[in-house]
């Protein structure tokens, strides 16, 4: 909707590998700008990436990002928004994880602050109820018109009885009380898998401190290459994303992401002492 072959797009950096997958499949150029942990992206490093290059969007999810669960402080969530109404470039704003706060505090999205539409909104229950639901909304910025036109072209229709569910699911309550349980599971497991890296891990490991969302990402000292161990760490039953999957450039190379959304048993354990070991 928003570009077209050979346009350049803004992302964060380390961001969701699905989405380099996306802009690879569109013929897209990806333009990582360098993200805090803390602070969310780089509104420097933005600004730079504005003014030398033409810019056609920027795609971020600012609440609890994959892989490093930052959630984007409020003043610099409105900062973005008025740099790109400045350069007027639309925002393609991923909410997927705003439900998954660790505190249980629903953070605002960008588009809350959106008055001229440059906010393309788009969220799922694929992270918070069932992937295999296939329900996601969009709110269209400011052209509802092409965005329908280019839903119905690609797929017609939408999944009706997985919609009339959820809004069943909606209405009565049960959304709400659901996600009171998952927040203080998802809290529960962050801190597990914490403690058991902290503890098992080479010193000097650095652990993302997410404050929503259920990853962990790690930065492992010295001159390990998180491909070429989760290859050996494959051969020994055990599965991670290693941290190059997430930059369209190769970097993160001695980084890796840890799923905490898993049922803690024996098996876990032994997984994590295995990878310690082979580390």
């Amino acid at each position: 909707m928003l570009t077209r072959p050979g346009d350049t797009v803004a992302i964060e950096s380390p961001t969701y590998y699905g989405l380099l997958q996306v802009i690879e499949s569109l013929g897209l150029k990806a333009l990582e700008i360098p993200t805090d942990p803390i602070q969310g992206l780089s509104l420097e490093a933005l600004t730079l990436a504005l003014e030398r290059w033409p810019v056609a969007a920027c795609v971020m999810v600012p609440n609890f990002s994959n892989p490093l669960g930052t959630r984007m402080p409020d003043s610099r969530k409105q900062a973005l928004l008025r740099l790109l109404t400045d350069h007027d470039v639309p925002l393609v704003e991923d909410d997927i994880y705003g439900d998954l706060s660790l505190s249980g505090t629903r953070p605002l999205p960008i588009k809350a602050w959106d008055r001229d539409g440059l906010v393309y909104y788009c969220s799922s229950c694929s992270k918070t109820l069932s992937a295999g639901m296939r329900v996601g909304w969009l709110v269209p910025g400011r052209d509802f018109q092409r965005a329908q036109y280019l839903q119905f072209i690609n797929t017609v229709s939408v999944a009706t009885p997985s919609q009339l569910a959820l809004a069943h699911f909606l209405e009565k309550g049960h959304y709400d009380r659901y996600l009171r349980r998952v927040r203080s599971l998802h809290a529960k497991a962050v801190a597990r898998m914490t403690d058991r890296v902290t503890e098992l891990f080479p010193t000097k490991t650095r652990v993302s401190r997410p404050e929503g969302g259920f990853v962990l990402w790690l930065e492992l000292p010295g001159r390990v290459n998180t491909t070429e161990l989760a290859e050996r760490a494959l051969d020994a039953g055990v599965n991670f994303a290693p941290g190059a999957l997430f930059s369209a450039s190769g970097k993160f190379d001695h980084c890796l992401r840890l799923n905490c959304a898993v049922r803690w048993d024996n098996r876990v354990e032994r997984a994590l002492t295995r990878l310690a070991a082979l580390l």
